[in-house]
């Protein structure tokens, strides 16, 4: 009897356990894309195979530009960085004033003038690896890579 009994009771143990580890899938899968954390390297997988694929790059040429373009995409995203967190603040604050907006709006305009500086001196290299066509088709792809992924994650 005693061992039916460590038997049952172990086997409601493991059952409780198991609908647990249940429970939290479901949470993390049910909540939106948005509001599930960033996943970089998965995001530059997915962005690096679209690229490969629209643009047509060969392996030698995908081997060379790739590891090039994410450089300039790590680079523009660490530009913004700072940008994103006033703009997060000032968010969260309650009683923003005009000073800090307009703290924000010139954050925003250096940055667009530094990645505007990358996107010119990453284009001359960008050159020397692919022809005009195919940085055309590139340009392309990363816009509408991007816009497919946004409209992703708000769904």
């Amino acid at each position: 009897m005693k061992k039916i009994n460590f038997f049952l009771v172990c086997l409601s143990v493991l059952f409780m356990s198991a609908m647990q580890v249940s429970a939290q899938r479901y949470e993390r899968k049910s909540r939106p894309d948005s509001e599930r954390p960033f996943d970089r390297e998965a995001f530059t997988a997915v962005r690096n195979a679209y690229i490969t694929e629209k643009v047509g790059l060969t392996a030698r040429e995908a081997s060379v530009f790739i590891p090039l373009d994410n450089e300039l995409m790590y680079k523009k995203f660490d530009v913004g960085r700072e940008c994103y967190r006033i703009e997060r603040e000032l968010k969260r604050k309650e009683g923003k004033t005009e000073e800090e907006y307009n703290k924000l709006l010139k954050c925003r305009e250096e940055m667009k003038e530094k990645r505007d500086k990358l996107d010119k001196e990453y284009l001359e290299k960008f050159k020397k690896i692919l022809t005009a066509e195919q940085i055309i088709k590139y340009q392309s792809a990363d816009r509408a890579f991007f816009d497919e992924y946004v409209r992703d994650r708000r769904r």
